[in-house]
Formats: C-alpha cells, structure tokens, sequence
C-alpha cells in the first residue's frame, strides 16, 4: 500500500509540475478574463503559465476552452501561448512540446503499468538487440511521416546527418523507454491480461503524434517474439507476400491524412517509407501481443479480468462527465490519459444523439460496455459469482451504454444474453454449433419482421446502389435536388446500366460501383436465392448503414492489385483522396472523416479479399476449436456482429481487446466456473 500512495504522489507531481512553472520575479501577472484582456494575454505569451490563470479564473462564468499547441517552445511549456474568442467562447491555447511530451507522457504510463502487481514467473532478460531495434524502428516512423511532424513539432528536423540532434534525441528516448518498459514487465507481462481492460481508459496516444505507447510495447515484445522463435505460418508467409505488393503497387501522392480520432493507429502518408514503417510496426505489435497473451494464459484470472472490466469502464463514464463539465478536467483527461481525440464538451448528446464522453467514438465506447456487461451476465447466471462492491458500479456501466446509443450493442447483448441464459437453464440441450445457428435464425426472423412491417423489399434492395449513385458526379447540375430526381428515376426503372453507357460517367464511377452495378443487373436469375447485392442493401437498410456503404463504394475504387492485396496495413490515404466524389450530404458534414463503417471493410482497404478471407478463416477456425463453455466464446460473437458495423478495429485498444478475445477462444479453455 505504502508503494501505491508513493507512486500517486509522484505521479500528481509528474503531471501537474510542468502547467505550474512560472517566473515569479516578473511583472506579469494573469488577469480576470474579459473580452478587453483578450490582447492583454495575446501580448503576453509564454509568460503565464496554466496554473496562474486557471486560479485567477476560477470563479469566472465564462466559456472556456483549453486548447493544446504542441507546436511551442520548451520554454512555453504548461504556459499561455495564445489566446482568442470564437464566438461567445475563449480559447486558451496552452504550450506543450511534442519532443517532450514523448518522454513526460511515457514516463506517466510507466508509473501506471507500476501499478500492475508483480507475479511469481520471470521473463527471460532481454537482449540489448531489443531495445535498439525499437529505437530504430520509430526514428525512422518519423522521419518517414515528416508531414505530420513538421506541423506538430518546432523542433523536429528531417535530414539524415550526424549533426541532427532531434533524430538522435528521439532514438535515445525510444531507446529509453523500450528498455524501461521490458524492465517493467519482467515480471508483470504474466498479469498483463488481467489488467487489459486499463487499455480503454489509458489510451496512450502521445500528443502530437502518430504513435501509441501500446504500438510501443507490442513492438518491442514483437521483436523479442522473433529473435527467441524464429517459427512463420502461413498468416506470416501472407503477410510477407502482400507486403511485396503494397510496396511495388504504391503510387505516392501528396495528400496528407492527420489521423483525427484515428491518430496513434493510421498511416497518415502514402509514400514507401511511411508503408514500410507501418508494415513492420503493424506486424510486430501482432507479434508481440500474441506472445504476450501466450505468457499470461496460465496466471489468467476471469474474476480479476471482470472486475477491472467494471472498475475501468466506470472510471471512463466519470471521466468523461467531468471533462464534459470541466474544462480543465477535459484538458488533463487528454494529456494524461493519451486520448487521439478530445472528450466531450457538453454533457449533452451530438444532435440529441451518442454521446461518446471520454472516448473518441461513441460506437466503440459502447461496444466496450456491452462487453463488460456480457462477461459478468455470463458469470452471473453460471450461478458461480459472488457479488461485492466492485458491481454496485454497474448501474455506471449501463448508463454509459445507454448514452452511446449504440443500438446495435445492446440488443446483440441483450440477445446473447438471453441464448447464454437459456442454455444454462436447460429449456434446450444445444451445441454449439446449433447455438449458432439458433441466434443466426433468430436475427434472421427479427429482420424479416422488420421487412415485411416497415418496408418494401424492391425499395431495400436497391437503397445501397441508390446512395453510391447519390454521391457520384453522374448529373452534376448545380441544382442538386433535379440531379437526385434524375438518379430516383433511373433507380425505379432499374436502368443503372444506362448510367455506365455515359462514357464520362463510366470514367468517373468507382470500379466497385461498376463491378456492383453489373452484378445487381446480371441476366442470371436463380430462383428463390435472392441478389447478394439486394441482400447487403437490405442488411444495410435495416442497420442504418446505408448511406456510409453506399459512400464507401463511392470513395472504393481499388485496381486489380489492390482488390487483392489491399492498400497496406492501416493506410486510408488512398482510400479517402484518391478518388474523387460530390458528396450529396449537408454542407456542414462535407470535411467529416467519413469512414467505411464495418471493420470488415477496413480489413478489405488494408488486406485486399486475400487478407479478408484470411482473417475470416482464422476467426471461424478459433470458433469452432472452442467449447461452449469458454467464457470468451459468446463474447467473441458480440463483437464479430458489431464489428461488422463499425471501425472499431481501427481503434487500438478494441482492435487489442478483439486479438485478445479470439486468441483465448482458441488457446485457452476457461470455464466459468474457475
């Protein structure tokens, strides 16, 4: 206990220190705020710091915003580097400093992963090989991403001499902190799983950059993976190949892609070195989770594992009411907990819809509780959990599922729950495989209720290629209600085949419009098997996916190679500029980050069909080795259906919560009853 209350204190000293450094021999003291002192702070920059005008401000009823510029100078660290007013609100920018950041962030995820307690086994010491490889591996991801460097970083410097102090600086902190982090979890990589859950509430993303600390770690036992078990199988071989293609099929463009609440996990370049960076950054953080996981399966605790599951998702809803509530709550939120986006400002819902709090997408966040909440239902009605005070925090949990209004999360937990449930009471003797079937059957008749009620088929059926044609510059008049009344005509006549005869039309569609188009129009009529195409545009209608998929094969317009082999591992570059539409949607949404809304999707832009099939395979393959008994096995199946209508995998932590789930399906038998 006596080590905890030491490693809080120092960690409080740690994060609040820099944002109280101040020149108290000066003449320059903070003010009140008002709409005359806006100048005032504008010429006084990198004087005050953050602590001197928040207590000045404190009783203020003001609007304030803090903002981040991790473009300052040292020396303006945790001070005011600017200040303005955006309509009735004042946007105080607060200096940080990318290089330093690194090494003051990490050092506070450091001291949490010291809360981890130790086990009994030890890791075999690592090899110096380790750490510089890491080094070296991220040096040259910033040297290769220098677009999104040079605007974050007034330090940062891309020539390759023996006189560039910042490359060789930051290839001694990564050297640092990847020896510091194989020293930590010498002993506590066997009490990692139990503590994974952590990973949605300390994200780890390094402010004003592209990299996470989880990238970090999963490369730096990736590399340790290797080098101790030289052993490929044919994912490896796979990989290896693609990767082949990735690199001689790249076209380099100078479009640049800063992330957003992707950043930490995205390629935001496509050039070849920035694709060989991630290749290898990518491959190894797989590697090196997987090892990680294979280490910790023995000292794996569900019990544990479910309690940090309700304590960290209880402490990310808290977290994300009092940034929402407090400015200067939502401004430490995302320096210490390394968020890739800016929690919430208003405690209110977008639009009067999700509300995402802490987390940079409320689909994701909502997953996540419906997992917490599915891993202690499944425990809960084994009849083999004792209840304490750790679930008096899930009335917590479900409000946050609740505000994330993630439909399609709570009622495919609610349905599992009611399969799992039923099972364990007898009201059927059922397999495996027939539990399967009985909730694919069950979708089945929910859907086609929902068809024949609400909708009409002929309507569903060609609702996806009649929002792809929407977003196409087919009829580019400039009055676009006439354009969408000409593409409504020809959807009723089923006539999208004299669309693609306008020569410029077809050099301007996407050829997965194209390849859509003549696969919904074929000649070929099997009956009672209905259209693949009508089938999806059905499924996306009643999934409220339409217009995100049918924009998705607007923006797809991938070469033969590409189809095959994908893009290269996290790189939207292509995908998002290389070919170009009219959105048909309001003004206000034409900049959004429009993404392709099914993880599945995103695995075809990364992987091509070959890795998509791959990946599919491998996860059936890990379904059908387990027992139903697995505590993971339902689980896994919650999130294979949501990540079907979300990019989830494209957030680190739930793409390492979903490696985790089907690693342990397949590898470990753990029954509930342990």
């Amino acid at each position: 206990m006596k080590t905890y209350v030491k490693l809080s204190a120092f960690l409080l000293l740690i994060i609040f220190f820099p944002f109280i450094n101040s020149d108290l021999d000066d003449d320059i003291k903070p003010i009140q705020l008002t709409n005359e002192a806006v100048g005032y702070y504008q010429s006084t920059t990198c004087k005050i710091s953050l602590s001197e005008f928040f207590f000045t401000n404190l009783n203020s009823d003001l609007t304030i915003f803090y903002n981040i510029n991790n473009y300052a100078d040292i020396n303006c660290f945790g001070k005011i580097t600017g200040l303005d007013k955006v309509d009735e609100t004042f946007i105080v920018s607060i200096g940080t400093n990318t290089s330093i950041n690194l090494l003051l962030q990490s050092l506070i995820w450091i001291i949490f992963m010291l809360l981890i307690p130790k086990m009994d086994g030890i890791l075999r010491r690592q090899n110096l090989i380790y750490p510089l490889a890491v080094s070296g591996i991220f040096t040259l991801h910033l040297f290769f991403e220098t677009r999104f460097y040079d605007r974050t970083n007034i330090l940062f410097d891309s020539e390759l001499s023996i006189s560039n102090f910042y490359l060789i600086a930051s290839f001694l902190n990564f050297f640092l902190i990847s020896t510091v982090i194989f020293d930590i979890f010498e002993k506590r990589i066997f009490n990692f799983t139990n503590y994974l859950p952590f990973v949605f509430l300390v994200v780890g993303t390094y402010s004003g950059m592209n990299i996470n600390i989880l990238l970090i770690i999963g490369t730096s036992f990736g590399i340790k993976s290797l080098i101790e078990n030289l052993k490929f199988n044919y994912l490896d071989y796979l990989y290896f190949f693609s990767s082949f293609f990735w690199l001689s099929n790249i076209n380099e463009n100078n479009f640049f892609f800063d992330g957003d609440k992707l950043r930490g996990f995205t390629n935001s370049s496509y050039t070849t070195g920035s694709q060989i960076s991630w290749i290898i950054i990518f491959y190894l953080s797989i590697k090196g989770y997987l090892f990680i996981f294979k280490k910790s399966n023995k000292y794996f605790n569900i019990k544990l594992f479910s309690k940090n599951l309700i304590f960290s998702s209880s402490l990310i809803v808290l977290i994300g009411y009092l940034g929402a509530i407090f400015p200067i709550i939502n401004f430490f939120n995302f320096y210490i907990f390394g968020q890739n986006k800016r929690g919430m400002k208003e405690v209110t819902s977008v639009a009067g819809n999700a509300w995402r709090g802490a987390s940079p997408s409320a689909e994701a966040i909502g997953e996540f509780f419906g997992f917490v909440l599915l891993i202690f239902l499944i425990q809960l009605f084994k009849d083999k959990l004792k209840l304490n005070s750790i679930y008096l925090l899930l009335p917590v949990v479900i409000f946050g599922l609740l505000r994330s209004n993630n439909f399609a999360a709570a009622s495919s937990l609610a349905l599992l729950s009611v399969l799992v449930y039923l099972n364990h009471k007898d009201f059927f003797n059922i397999s495996k495989k027939n539990l399967l079937r009985l909730f694919i059957f069950l979708i089945f008749l929910i859907l086609v209720g929902l068809l024949i009620l609400d909708f009409d088929y002929q309507y569903l059926s060609t609702e996806l290629l009649y929002e792809a044609t929407l977003h196409h510059d087919f009829y580019s008049d400039e009055n676009t209600y006439k354009s969408y009344l000409q593409v409504q005509q020809k959807m009723i006549e089923r006539d999208l085949g004299t669309i693609l005869r306008n020569q410029d039309n077809l050099e301007n569609a996407s050829t997965t419009y194209v390849f859509l188009v003549d696969l919904f129009t074929q000649n070929i009529n099997i009956p009672f098997f209905p259209n693949i195409v009508a089938v999806v545009s059905t499924l996306g209608m009643l999934i409220n996916r339409t217009e995100m998929w049918g924009i998705f094969i607007a923006k797809y317009s991938p070469n033969m190679i590409d189809a095959i082999f994908g893009n290269g591992p996290m790189q939207l570059n292509k995908y998002l500029y290389d070919h170009k539409i009219r959105l048909d949607v309001p003004e206000y949404k034409l900049n959004s980050l429009f993404l392709p809304h099914s993880s599945f999707l995103d695995i075809q832009i990364f992987f091509g069909i070959l890795g998509l099939i791959a990946v599919l395979g491998l996860l059936f393959t890990q379904l059908r080795k387990s027992s139903l008994n697995n505590i993971f096995f339902i689980p896994s199946i919650y999130l294979f259906i949501n990540f079907l209508k979300s990019d989830s995998l494209m957030y680190i932590h739930s793409f390492i919560l979903f490696l985790f789930c089907f690693y342990m399906v397949g590898k470990l038998d753990i029954q509930v009853d342990e």
